[in-house]
């Protein structure tokens, strides 16, 4: 990897995440003071319209930390607007050459991220892979594991739109976006058509107008993925539905073959049903990958056994990143 020297950005998306938020903000200091000596860092947090204490432990924060970045901008929406036009509204206030986008309830490794975001020309995503955090206690859930590595695996020599058309395993906390197709009009006026969900749109659009790029899998953790009740699926249901729906029919009406048609069909239909049992016997998707599995379990299954993501050595960091917020909330 090309160590990062320049200019990078933060962007932290906020909404009601006055337990979490100085967990993710002491995580990305941490980054800063260990591995951003020589680089310029800026930070754009965007709050929609938060009904805690969230704003208010942002700004206490950045007071308290004044000298950290070289540049901050608070985007605090009046109103509700939505992920999709918050990132938007975020990234026409970037100017720098790379960035990462995360949420505000998730929170940064020890891992120096700054390693990996100068990316390839003809790489368009990076990911890697997740550690879930919740309650506290980090876990690694090997069935996501497993999946994540074998939709590596198939999708690794095909069109990058075949990895988000079907069934696929990306976590987008850990996920790194090359701006320069991140911020292309054509990506930006796609996502302008959905409201709360935005990484998929984000894939799809950067597969479909950037065809020719790839998606490249990494062994680290960047990021600590925080499930909750207040997670956006949750708190906002029938958003997240119509957008997932809005997803799945514009790929439906994109699809020429009629197969392929058929498969993003059942995966739609499956979504609508959110029946676990019924998603494998009626989910098409679900038989082609698992078909794909079958032929590629022994690579897969190799790959898998040489990971070491060392778990216990991330529960000791979060452990550190913890303990900073309390002092400072």
């Amino acid at each position: 990897m090309t160590s990062l020297g320049g200019e990078f950005t933060f962007l932290a998306l906020a909404y009601n995440h006055e337990k979490y938020i100085i967990e993710h903000l002491e995580s990305i200091k941490y980054l800063v003071e260990s591995y951003g000596s020589s680089i310029n860092c800026k930070l754009i947090i965007n709050d929609d319209c938060s009904r805690d204490r969230t704003v208010e432990l942002i700004n206490e924060w950045l007071d308290q930390n004044p000298n950290l970045f070289h540049a901050v901008v608070k985007l605090y929406n009046k109103d509700n607007f939505g992920t999709c036009a918050s990132v938007i509204n975020m990234l026409a206030h970037v100017d720098t050459p790379y960035l990462k986008l995360t949420a505000c309830d998730d929170v940064y490794s020890f891992e120096n991220i700054f390693e990996y975001i100068v990316l390839e020309d003809e790489v368009s995503i990076l990911s890697g892979y997740p550690l879930g955090l919740i309650e506290g206690e980090l876990s690694l859930n090997k069935k996501d594991i497993f999946s994540i590595v074998a939709s590596d695996v198939i999708y690794s020599n095909r069109p990058l739109i075949d990895r988000f058309k079907y069934l696929s395993n990306n976590n987008a906390p850990n996920i790194f976006y090359n701006s320069g197709y991140l911020t292309d009009e054509k990506v930006l006026s796609f996502l302008k058509g959905f409201d709360v969900v935005e990484d998929w749109p984000i894939q799809i659009a950067i597969a479909e107008n950037f065809p020719s790029t790839k998606y490249k899998q990494v062994d680290k953790v960047f990021t600590y993925y925080r499930r909750t009740l207040d997670s956006t699926y949750l708190v906002a249901g029938s958003r997240f539905y119509k957008d997932k729906c809005k997803a799945y029919d514009y790929l439906i009406c994109k699809e020429s073959n009629i197969l392929f048609k058929l498969i993003l069909k059942s995966r739609l239909l499956c979504f609508k049903l959110n029946n676990p049992h019924l998603n494998k016997v009626l989910n098409f998707a679900f038989y082609k990958f698992l078909l794909s599995v079958i032929f590629n379990f022994l690579e897969i299954n190799n790959l898998q056994k040489k990971m070491n993501l060392k778990l216990e050595k991330h529960q000791i960091h979060y452990e550190f990143i913890k303990g900073k917020a309390s002092v400072n909330k």
